[in-house]
């Protein structure tokens, strides 16, 4: 369709050398194994809207190319984050589950231990990434509160579905998968609390590493017949104070 514009003819095209446009270029790459040599250099060609332009508009443009995800070869499809977050908390719940029911299952005593030792083994590393961001930085004089805080939002996190039975002074009581389904969402074997004590081993040192007067444990879970699986902390009544020197 003729435009206001069209009488503007352009100037002849520049005469460029590829050579000269390419002198200042890097000749190397470099990666972690070290310095290589730089890819071939593509042959210089047009535009897409040059080649449009001098077409008089007939050339038809690859719009592929100006999408950068997913790539035109290989066009996955793109979801939504709320879709992602159910897809990839189910995936979570199903890989987990199954390596840590099947420890025990197995190898008995040691599997209970090698998961116990597993979820011990978060605690340390995720109170250490917690204080260099300036959170929990009361410990290991903190709040019940403030460590149950910190655990709900570590829940939150991995879109468990959360209810706060109880938050006071004394104690907190935060229950997950309340109501249905019946079973467990790991899927770990019924019957076992000695392997669902064992996978509570990060809370139960996280709440030792902020405050050594409480602890934590699940005073309720799904795989014994409860209704959910509930995580509790409170005074620990095995605590003694350290003697001052």
């Amino acid at each position: 369709m003729p435009g206001p514009e069209d009488k503007v003819k352009y100037p002849p095209k520049p005469k460029m050398n590829q050579k000269d446009l390419m002198k200042d270029a890097p000749k190397t790459r470099r990666d972690i194994y070290g310095e290589f040599p730089a890819p071939p250099t593509p042959k210089l060609d047009d535009s897409q809207f040059v080649k449009w332009i001098e077409s008089g508009g007939k050339a038809q443009e690859e719009y592929a190319r100006y999408v950068m995800m997913p790539p035109p070869e290989l066009p996955y499809r793109k979801l939504p984050v709320s879709t992602k977050f159910i897809s990839t908390n189910t995936r979570h719940l199903k890989e987990i589950g199954a390596f840590r029911t099947i420890l025990p299952e197995l190898f008995g005593d040691a599997g209970y231990k090698a998961v116990d030792d597993a979820y011990a083994s978060f605690a340390y590393s995720e109170f250490n990434a917690a204080r260099k961001r300036g959170q929990l930085t009361n410990a290991p004089n903190c709040s019940i509160k403030e460590i149950g805080s910190f655990i709900a939002t570590v829940y939150d996190i991995q879109n468990f579905p959360i209810v706060v039975a109880e938050a006071t002074d004394e104690r907190v009581r935060i229950q997950l998968y309340k109501g249905l389904p019946v079973y467990c969402p790991y899927d770990v074997r019924r019957g076992d609390y000695r392997l669902c004590s064992a996978t509570a081993a990060y809370e139960r040192e996280l709440v030792k590493l902020c405050n050594p007067k409480y602890h934590a444990y699940l005073s309720r879970t799904k795989a014994i017949g409860d209704d959910c699986c509930e995580l509790t902390i409170e005074v620990d009544p095995n605590y003694k104070p350290a003697k001052k020197k």
